[in-house]
């Protein structure tokens, strides 16, 4: 295998971090089940009272609220999750681009550094969680909820290098490469 290095100094602005935020929650979180199980379910309840219409009294009336309730609720969960979004941007001063921090990927047991941040890490290869390849970024979660966004761009030697050494590095079930699944990611990019 040899001694195989990749550094990245990573800027990132509002659009990689939006694309993030989009797949760590609707993707990889799946924050859009829960609503879309109640919408379903009120729907569902709505149109048996359209059903009743002509049997019950203000059936309609009824299958009305239960499905403005039931499209309404999981609408406005989804507009907060996205008001969410650019607060956090906007916290975090990503409107215009700028530097947030520099990688360096190794071979060596512990060869994920990280500076230029609050305050330097070092992460050995086994403890990392898992990396996700999306269409123009890579995301490395050195722990569940703690990512790096490497962007294509940003890669000195190229992507192709930093997902061979990643594959070099670590076991194929922490891999997932989702430019294969274009489906998920069309859906993504629409509310992105």
């Amino acid at each position: 295998m040899g001694n195989k290095s990749v550094t990245i100094n990573v800027t990132v602005d509002d659009k990689i971090f939006r694309k993030f935020a989009v797949f760590d929650s609707l993707y990889r979180k799946r924050i859009w089940v829960s609503p879309a199980i109640f919408a379903s379910i009120m729907s569902a309840f709505a149109l048996v009272c359209f059903a009743m219409r002509g049997r019950a009294e203000q059936a309609a009336m009824i299958g009305s609220v239960l499905l403005t309730i039931g499209l309404g609720l999981p609408a406005a969960h989804m507009r907060s999750f996205f008001k969410s979004v650019k607060t956090q941007i906007k916290a975090m001063g990503l409107e215009r681009p700028r530097p947030v921090y520099s990688l360096s990927l190794s071979s060596e047991h512990d060869g994920v550094r990280v500076t230029n941040i609050d305050k330097p890490a070092r992460y050995e290869w086994d403890s990392l969680s898992c990396v996700y390849r999306v269409s123009s970024c890579t995301y490395l979660y050195v722990e569940a909820n703690k990512a790096f966004l490497l962007p294509d761009a940003q890669v000195e030697d190229g992507p192709e290098a930093l997902w061979s050494l990643l594959g070099d590095m670590l076991p194929i079930e922490k891999l997932h490469d989702c430019r294969k699944n274009k489906f998920n990611f069309c859906i993504i990019y629409i509310f992105s």
